[in-house]
């Protein structure tokens, strides 16, 4: 009978495992304040290169306090929001208050939100059904972690060596500063100027400051962040970032390559620019057709000489390369994030589409 009590209360505890996770396999985007004030928004630590690690709990969860130690134990090892992982835990139902109690009791370092700074929305979002929840998402959206059953038996160890098998790394305490991306790509069609953004993370526990600038004599450059030209210089705050959107003023062209450099009292940078126009182009000169726009499963490109197509997302970053001899070639794009991308054919040929999954 014995026997028989403790399988039930083995095969209840999976159960209870299974509830206790998201029903996401992709990241969907939001925006949080923590229970000290400060505003922390997803995609945008995503896209300075970090996974975020969420520990979705609230205050009177017996099982959220017993796994606490080993959470916080991880968030050490992994660096303190400074390298590979960022860390963060969102309660549904806690006031900023009762958020803060529970900072102090358990010794969390890594910010915290309650319902008071969008917690519940988040909940929702990711349809979490129990707590505690443990979820992993990658810097590409995907969510490799979406629950404790993948951390069992949920010591700190346990949850390094399962970042590790997500190719992050362990690290200690100490920041840095990093730049990204290192392509960024800047369309001008005439009626739209699309600048190229660049994300300065500022990891160190002092304020840096930055200098960008180019050595190239056949274009100016243009850095603007929050509104204001910071070409000549700005002030990163320690563990704070920094999106700003970079503009060329440059001769007519229709394609140029070129650089910009970043100087920083916490190191130096380099960054390639890929400017791309069809200003001064004459309709008959482009031979490139695109099909749907906006694409969904794909996109079918229709052109001369097509040879290696590149495609490029609106960062600059090369996203896929394809060859053919033909030409025509239809492309997969089920896998691509909605938004704006650029294809340039082997025969010199840029042109913008959109992805739009239905």
């Amino acid at each position: 009978m014995k026997k028989l009590y403790t399988l039930i209360a083995l095969l209840v505890f999976s159960a209870n495992l299974r509830a206790q996770q998201t029903s996401l396999t992709e990241a969907v985007d939001f925006t949080v304040t923590d229970c000290h004030g400060q505003t922390y928004n997803l995609f945008e630590i995503l896209d300075r290169g970090q996974a975020v690690f969420i520990d979705f709990f609230f205050y009177s969860c017996g099982q959220c306090q017993v796994i606490s130690p080993y959470v916080t134990g991880s968030y050490t090892q992994m660096g303190c929001n400074m390298h590979d992982v960022f860390y963060i835990e969102i309660s549904y139902i806690d006031s900023d208050a009762v958020c803060q109690r529970w900072v102090d009791e358990y010794g969390v370092e890594f910010p915290t939100v309650g319902k008071d700074g969008g917690g519940n929305e988040v909940f929702n979002l990711y349809g979490i059904q129990g707590c505690p929840t443990l979820v992993l998402i990658m810097p590409d959206r995907s969510i490799p972690i979406q629950g404790l059953l993948q951390l069992y038996p949920f010591s700190a160890q346990d949850i390094v060596s399962a970042m590790q098998q997500n190719g992050l790394q362990p690290h200690d305490c100490t920041g840095t500063l990093t730049v990204n991306p290192q392509t960024i790509h800047i369309y001008n069609d005439g009626p739209t100027y699309e600048p190229g953004l660049l994300t300065i993370s500022n990891m160190t526990a002092d304020d840096v400051t930055v200098n960008a600038f180019t050595a190239d004599p056949f274009f100016a450059l243009h850095c603007m962040y929050e509104g204001q030209d910071v070409t000549e210089g700005m002030s990163v705050a320690a563990g704070q970032s920094a999106i700003v959107e970079v503009y060329v003023d440059i001769p007519i062209k229709e394609f140029f390559e070129g650089k910009m450099y970043i100087n920083t009292s916490a190191g130096n940078f380099e960054v390639n620019i890929i400017y791309e126009t069809t200003v001064g182009i004459a309709e008959s000169k482009s031979t490139l057709t695109l099909y749907p726009s906006p694409a969904n499963e794909s996109l079918t490109i229709q052109g001369e000489n097509l040879g290696e197509i590149n495609i490029y997302n609106v960062l600059g970053q090369k996203v896929d390369t394809f060859f053919t001899e033909e030409s025509q070639m239809v492309i997969p794009t089920a896998n691509y994030q909605n938004g704006i991308y650029f294809i340039r054919t082997g025969n010199g040929q840029t042109q913008r589409f959109v992805i739009a999954h239905k």
